[in-house]
């Protein structure tokens, strides 16, 4: 048997390196060829000049199936409504429900977008939404510039008025949200609109907290959704926490609400709006009406026929160590108001477009193009910079509760990293934040250094795991090793040494010291072993040997060695015995492959992922091993996906698409990758491309799946690795033949910023280039 460690492939040249940073690299050389420069520009002209790759459109031919988006900053959020006026979800970072028979989920915090109107005969945010009611819908995501636009007619027996509604959370201002209605009536009478603040009802509770895998399928069984507990549908525990109000109330003189309250035993937070009116009004009748849980100005005015009506909602939010009180938000929701819509949406716009500067731009594909701006979009809008906050599994969402997984740090943080490390370190700060509670976790397991929570809480970082899911809490060990690899990655991608040193190697030395103390001798095999583990295909929980976890715990002690060596610390002897004897599951008799030790059957039906194997391909991993072991362990994932494919979990495809490229499979990649050459891509819900976890659940925003997709393009299609060395050519390019080039746009690797092209010559030829700037 051949240990997959003992075959290392050859590394490939150095792209970029300390070493190497001249002006040469304006044509570098790809494989022995020398590839002009000139050849990607007119390319990149021509896929910006694709600006509806920007846009998601919602039509009228979406009433009946409607995934909403949400706009967010990474810090808070608001859903969308078909109608871009009816109240929504909307949740903050850090706000959680700790209910004390409940699982720690996001609180909905209360509903800040609304604006009805009632046209003298009936409220526009209280009808069913039609064809025949609403003319002309259009609504449209601009992810380019940030902004949620809304048209349609209105119409309501006798009358009709145009309706156009604007809505974005500032990404220059953060504590800022703002909604813009526009009306037209085609008649003259009066009406009426009303601007709220309310916090959504008390949810229907389950016990989550104390509710185990049985009675949890019970619970599935009792609510008709049998499917629940093998990850089907969810909705009768997705919903959000709640927020209780403890303070509202508003102002006609300054045409001003607030409401202040705070999460079920968690956090507080208070928002407060500022309505700007039309300056023409006359014969205004103005009210602030109060309510349990809601606040709302609610105003009267005269309208004539064919005149435009623009009012605009200025809304401030703050929480717990962010922001300060409603008095500042009523002072900050003012300010805006005072500065105005065009100068608080230019702001905003010109964020979004500095975001934008760095892109991921492909000729050909179909629909590839929309699908990475919408994958960047959803991942922008939930990370932040400079901060210590991680993003929750579906993000600005109460799927999985809010909480924070392996995902934050081996699926969405890779995708930021060259194209915006200043966000992807926010992502991984927050496990140094949280490095106390790893700390005491792995003392009560009775293990040394830090053992990280499969479900972490966002705030406080403890393991919040269901009861149900136990098994995965005490066994799905693999997390640690993400933690760990992901410090190591931005400290190769950034060289920032005093970082390393202060911030993350604490990190990286405590998930080294709990692997040290997790593996056990086996003194008949002379070899270390990880034993009673849930794979990452969580079916097969307390399996010895698995191949990823085994594999990710000897990568995070080769990390850890060398980050000591890096901060001029010793590193723990233990670590290089366990690291160079820690077992890592090989090729079994006539080249067969094993996801952990045989002794355990690997054959249930139910599975969604079929194999682990393709985990090995995640680039973070650096995975090594021989030409013919590649190979080998593709062909067993492409045999062992087949069965599932239809109901695969899109994390494993995602990852066998990169395993494909690692072998120049690019057929293989087209097909696992998804989103590219069709427009019904199963996990890609209309109208907005909100990503679900499989094709047939509702686990929907799954940011894994984003940042997956875009690591495939980053470094699968490319062939490039993070390394000590240098952003490294660790496998030859790959292009699908329905592409002519992918360019990777404004990387930044050590304080330079470049350019990757990848082209295809006219001999067909596939090329790499990287361009510095």
């Amino acid at each position: 048997m051949t240990n997959l460690r003992m075959t290392p492939r050859f590394r490939g040249n150095v792209l970029l390196s300390v070493r190497i940073c001249s002006a040469v690299c304006g044509a570098i050389l790809a494989s022995g060829v020398i590839v002009p420069t000139a050849t990607a520009r007119g390319s990149t002209a021509a896929a910006h000049a694709a600006t509806d790759s920007f846009t998601l459109t919602a039509t009228q031919d979406n009433f009946a199936q409607y995934y909403p988006t949400y706009l967010a900053n990474g810090y808070w959020s608001a859903a969308s409504s078909l109608l871009g006026t009816s109240p929504t979800v909307a949740q903050m970072v850090g706000i959680m429900d700790y209910d004390a028979d409940d699982v720690s989920r996001p609180a909905a915090i209360p509903s800040w977008n609304e604006i009805d109107y009632f046209d003298g005969s009936a409220w526009l945010n209280g009808g069913a939404v039609g064809a025949q009611t609403h003319a002309g819908y259009r609504q449209t995501l601009n992810m380019h510039d940030g902004v949620l636009h809304t048209h349609y007619r209105w119409i309501d027996g006798g009358r009709a008025t145009d309706v156009s509604v604007i809505g974005f959370v500032s990404e220059h201002s953060p504590h800022l949200g703002v909604v813009s209605l526009e009306l037209v009536p085609h008649f003259s009478g009066r009406v009426r609109l009303r601007f709220t603040l309310q916090s959504p009802p008390l949810p229907k509770r389950l016990p989550l907290a104390r509710m185990n895998a049985e009675q949890f399928g019970a619970i599935a069984k009792a609510t008709h959704q049998d499917d629940l507990a093998s990850g089907g549908h969810r909705d009768a525990i997705w919903y959000p926490g709640h927020v209780e109000v403890t303070d509202s109330g508003g102002d006609t003189e300054t045409d001003t609400v607030f409401v202040t309250g705070a999460a079920v035993r968690g956090n507080s937070v208070a928002l407060a709006a500022a309505i700007s009116l039309p300056q023409d009004l006359r014969s205004i009748h103005k009210t602030v009406q109060t309510a349990a849980g809601a606040t709302g100005l609610e105003i009267e005015i005269p309208v004539r026929r064919n005149h435009r009506y623009r009012f605009t909602k200025f809304v401030a939010a703050s929480g717990a160590g962010w922001g300060g009180s409603a008095a500042d938000d009523l002072a900050a929701a003012r300010s805006a108001r005072q500065r105005g819509l065009d100068a608080v949406l230019g702001e905003h716009v010109q964020a979004w477009h500095e975001l934008w500067r760095s892109d991921i731009l492909v000729g050909g594909g179909g629909e590839l193009q929309r699908t990475i701006h919408s994958d960047l979009f959803y991942l922008l809008e939930n990370s932040t910079v400079d901060t210590a906050w991680p993003v929750g599994a579906c993000g600005f969402s109460s799927h999985y509760f809010g909480h924070v997984f392996w995902d934050n740090d081996l699926w969405v943080f890779p995708s930021l990293l060259l194209l915006h490390p200043a966000r992807a370190k926010s992502l991984i700060q927050f496990r140094q934040r949280t490095l106390p509670q790893a700390l005491a976790r792995a003392a009560a397991h009775g293990f040394a250094g830090a053992m990280y929570p499969w479900e972490a809480d966002p705030w406080s970082g403890e393991d919040v795991t269901p009861a149900f899911a136990v098994e995965n809490a005490d066994r799905e060990i693999h997390v640690n090793g993400a933690v760990a690899l992901a410090q190591w990655q931005y400290y190769l991608a950034t060289h920032d040494r005093a970082w390393l040193k202060d911030r993350a190697f604490p990190v990286i030395r405590a998930v080294a010291d709990f692997w040290s103390g997790r593996a056990v001798f086996n003194s008949a095999k002379h070899r270390f072993e990880i034993l009673g583990v849930t794979s990452p295909e969580e079916d097969y929980t307390g399996v010895n040997n698995e191949i990823y976890t085994n594999q990710v715990a000897h990568q995070s002690l080769e990390a850890a060695i060398e980050a000591a060596q890096a901060v001029g610390v010793a590193p723990e002897p233990k670590w290089r015995e366990v690291a160079d004897s820690l077992y890592l599951p090989s090729a079994g008799n006539n080249g067969a492959y094993f996801d952990f030790d045989p002794t355990t059957p690997h054959d249930k039906s139910t599975s969604w992922m079929a194999t682990s194997v393709p985990m090995l391909s995640i680039p973070a991993l650096n995975f090594e091993a021989g030409s013919d072991t590649l190979k080998g362990l593709f062909r067993h994932s492409v045999v062992a996906i087949g069965p599932v494919r239809g109901r695969a979990n899109q994390m494993v495809l995602l990852m066998l698409a990169i395993q494909a490229a690692d072998v120049g499979e690019s057929d293989y990649f087209s097909d696992f990758i998804g989103g590219s050459e069709r427009d019904d891509d199963p996990f890609l819900k209309p109208p907005f491309n909100v990503r679900s976890e499989t094709p047939q659940n509702d686990s929907t925003y799954l940011l894994a799946s984003s940042g997956g997709f875009v690591q495939a393009l980053v470094y699968g299609l490319t062939g490039l690795r993070v390394e000590e060395a240098g952003l490294a050519e660790k496998f030859p390019p790959t292009l699908p033949k329905s592409l002519s080039y992918l360019k990777l746009e404004n990387l930044e690797f050590r304080g330079k910023a470049l350019d990757v092209v990848i082209s295809r010559l006219p001999s067909g030829r596939v090329v790499r280039r990287v361009e510095l700037k």
